[in-house]
């Protein structure tokens, strides 16, 4: 089947550079906001150190302009450490990042990334509740310049995988999904039928769609906020128990990351993802199909409108340049360009690809566990995003 070749071959060319993939080296920089902060306020211009503190807190309330739909987004981030040795344990992380526009999108998402004692146990976790009313403009290569409907829907998530060490850094594990969709409403712009109802046939109803997964990872890098070395690959087999009309179906699910780091002293870091996501054997609800801006950290799909290509099938290649502008590493910038496609509808077939490509300016929120203030300005044809966090894209 072509997604199985298109997985196997993505596996292959990641899984071959596993021999050569090095550790993060952790050398984020000297200054960061809070130094910027004492030197304004604290005659002595000197911060406490305490290296065995196990704990690193970043918060950022700001408002935001994303896609002409103003808000305001309160990131949370903390990052820990659990056992008693640094050097066995890798960093784990929890985010709570509220977002509140003015066009009625009221979002509410937790994720975690926890590694136990020696990393022997990974738990990663997706919560989220969100009233979030969004523009569609079709399934499929459509490219279409104006929207075809506005869909307001609230939705609830509660995704929890959890993996064991097999070897190394390689680990396997169950997932448990599920979604919740209600109050589904669609506002139409066009004379014709949008896609969603012809899609759904017409159902409106409430859905909910719940499942399991079968999980592979790697995981080499050593800070997972501002990785400099190693590898990220997680391929998911998800089985899931409904779909439209009681539909049972699957999905596999590959996310792969590749980390080099050109110095030993500066913050010069090649990055690059490949991203695939895929749905067969059964229908999904309309909102369980894989779009661009929907994998599970939400990143995919710099300088688009988040949901703006949606099928039963899509594939993301990503790549940027990472590195400081100032010497005390508290001012840097990134360079990024990705491409996309998704499969004409019901098969998997990439015919129409869709670039796009930006930079960003990153400020030094905290060096303890290298959170940067990242803000990213993409373009593509017809369409833009700017993004504000404070973690890298990937």
């Amino acid at each position: 089947m072509n997604y199985l070749k298109v997985i196997f071959v993505l596996f292959l060319v990641f899984v071959s550079s596993f021999s050569y993939a090095q550790n993060d080296s952790i050398s984020m920089g000297n200054r960061d906001i809070l130094d910027v902060i004492h030197k304004v306020f604290d005659k002595n211009d000197s911060i406490k150190k305490n290296k065995q503190k196990r704990v690193a807190f970043s918060l950022l309330p700001v408002p935001v302009d994303v896609n002409s739909s103003a808000g305001l987004v309160v990131s949370f981030l903390t990052t820990f450490y659990l056992g008693g040795d640094h050097e066995k344990t890798k960093m784990s992380q929890i985010t709570f990042s509220p977002y509140f526009s003015f066009t009625k999108q009221y979002v509410f998402p937790i994720q975690s990334y926890i590694y136990t004692n020696e990393n022997k146990w990974n738990f990663t976790g997706d919560y989220r509740y969100m009233i979030y009313p969004q523009f569609t403009y079709g399934l499929g290569e459509h490219n279409l310049k104006d929207k075809m409907s506005t869909l307001d829907y609230q939705q609830w998530r509660f995704y929890q995988f959890v993996t064991r060490k097999v070897i190394g850094n390689y680990r396997l594990g169950i997932g448990f999904l599920l979604d919740n969709y209600q109050n589904i409403l669609e506002e139409s712009y066009t004379e014709e039928e949008t896609d969603y109802h012809k899609y759904m046939k017409g159902d409106y109803s409430n859905e909910s769609s719940f499942g399991f997964a079968f999980q592979g990872l790697y995981d080499s890098r050593e800070n997972i906020i501002n990785p400099e070395q190693g590898f990220y690959v997680e391929a998911d087999l998800r089985i899931n128990t409904s779909g439209v009309e009681g539909d049972k179906w699957q999905s596999l699910y590959f996310d792969a990351r590749k980390y080099h780091s050109f110095s030993t002293t500066k913050h010069r870091v090649w990055a690059s993802r490949v991203f695939y996501w895929s749905t067969f054997g059964g229908k999904p609800h309309y909102l369980d199909l894989p779009s661009i801006g929907w994998d599970r950290d939400g990143k995919t799909g710099r300088g688009f409108t988040k949901n703006r290509y949606r099928s039963n099938a899509l594939i993301y290649f990503e790549t940027e340049y990472r590195t400081d502008i100032t010497k005390n590493g508290f001012i840097g910038a990134v360079f990024f360009t990705n491409i996309s496609s998704v499969s004409k509808l019901d098969t998997y077939d990439f015919k129409k690809w869709n670039p796009a490509a930006g930079t960003g300016i990153r400020i030094k929120w905290n060096k303890r566990n290298g959170s940067n203030l990242a803000l990213d300005y993409g373009i593509s044809k017809n369409d833009w995003s700017l993004r504000l966090g404070l973690s890298e894209n990937f």
